[in-house]
C-alpha cells in the first residue's frame, strides 16, 4: 500500500492481480451445465425440426440424425426421442464441459507453477 494513499495497491499487489486475472481459473460446474444446455436443446430442437418437416412419402424422417441412436440408447427421431436425446446430450455436454474447464485450470495451474519456478531460480527466461 502506498504511504500516499492507503487505498492505492503496491505494484507486487497489482502484479498479483494481474497475474491472478490472466490465470482466471474456469468453474467446472458452470461450463458443464452450459455445455449440457447448448448441446442438450440442439438435439431436442433438431430433432423436433425434423419432425415437424416431415419426409416425402415413403422415406424415413431424419435417417441421417436417426444413426445417433447407436450412439446414444433409447435415442430416436420421434417425440419422446427427442425428449431423450435433450437428457441424453445434456449429460454428454455437461461431462464434455466439465472435462474442458478441468483441462484448462489443470494447465494454467502448471504453466503458474513454471512461472513461479523460474521467477524464483533467478529469473530464467520463460
Amino acid at each position: 500500500m502506498s504511504l500516499l494513499n492507503p487505498t492505492d495497491p503496491t505494484h507486487d499487489e497489482a502484479e498479483d492481480r494481474l497475474v491472478k486475472a490472466a490465470f482466471a481459473r474456469l468453474d467446472v460446474v458452470a461450463l458443464g451445465c452450459a455445455l449440457g444446455l447448448v448441446l442438450g436443446l440442439t438435439l431436442f430442437l433438431a430433432t423436433l425440426f425434423l419432425l415437424l418437416k416431415g419426409a416425402p412419402p415413403g422415406q424415413h424422417i431424419g435417417p441421417h440424425l436417426g444413426l445417433l441412436s447407436n450412439f446414444l440408447p433409447y435415442y430416436s427421431v420421434s417425440g419422446s426421442g427427442s425428449v431423450v436425446g435433450g437428457i441424453e446430450g445434456a449429460a454428454i455436454g455437461f461431462v464434455i464441459g466439465a472435462l474442458l474447464a478441468s483441462a484448462w485450470n489443470m494447465a494454467h495451474y502448471i504453466w503458474l507453477m513454471v512461472i513461479v519456478r523460474r521467477s524464483t531460480e533467478g529469473g530464467l527466461p520463460l
